[in-house]
């Protein structure tokens, strides 16, 4: 099979890409375009919201009984973020992953650690919707991260009960909704160190958490999670 980057390099050169978000030939994003990309930039260290950058009480976490041990994205989830995510997302451009993963200057230290005991995987999608879409963003991205930081990846995690779409719902539903969802897949050998959870975008982190506990309990690994992007609070 080719190595995925001629893979790429020969459908640009057929289907040279448009900019994601205003359409200008050339590359998935234009210049004027990627300087509008929104970084995160300091957060909170545990859910990774940059309302409390600077205060030790952060007002989305607070209270919250949280899965994973910190959070992570790269930008915030607004404008050409936006579009990328929805083109790999919903309009079957795969090969954004590879770009969406090159664009973060700032990984977390556990991705750029290699030989650390660092293993990714990523967020599964239900048989249903992976046959109606035909593949996981969440996977590709994961892959394309685990190529250019040279991390394994593995299939750690399955859904096993199908859920309505989470951006339909509120944050104690979101929830109710995943409970008992996430299972984990048949494995050999064992899973030691840290895993880093891999999704296209983190909202409420009911999600994550969700994934997050089943590592956990199942493996007794500690879990982290990377993002490309992440919901931010109008004001923030």
């Amino acid at each position: 099979m080719p190595e995925p980057g001629f893979t790429d390099s020969i459908l640009s050169l057929f289907f040279p890409p448009r900019c994601v978000h205003c359409g200008a030939p050339g590359g998935w994003l234009c210049p004027a375009c990627a300087g509008l990309l929104a970084p995160v930039g300091p957060c909170c260290r545990r859910c990774g919201s940059p309302q409390a950058a600077f205060c030790r009480d952060c007002p989305e976490c607070r209270g919250k009984m949280l899965g994973f041990g910190s959070a992570t994205a790269a930008f915030c989830f607004q404008g050409p973020a936006r579009s990328l995510v929805h083109a790999l997302k919903y309009r079957r451009q795969r090969r954004l992953a590879a770009f969406m993963a090159a664009l973060p200057q700032d990984h977390p230290a556990c991705l750029t650690a290699a030989g650390t005991g660092v293993t990714l995987t990523y967020v599964p999608l239900h048989r249903s919707k992976l046959i109606s879409r035909g593949y996981n963003q969440a996977e590709l991205y994961a892959r394309a991260i685990s190529r250019r930081w040279r991390l394994p990846v593995k299939d750690l995690l399955l859904k096993r009960i199908p859920t309505p779409a989470q951006n339909r719902l509120g944050l104690e539903e979101r929830g109710r909704n995943l409970a008992g969802s996430f299972g984990l897949q048949r494995m050999t050998g064992a899973i030691t160190g840290r895993v880093i959870l891999v999704d296209d975008v983190f909202t409420t982190g009911s999600t994550a958490t969700a994934c997050a506990r089943v590592l956990r309990e199942r493996l007794d690994v500690e879990v982290d999670v990377w993002t490309f992007a992440r919901t931010v609070k109008a004001g923030v």
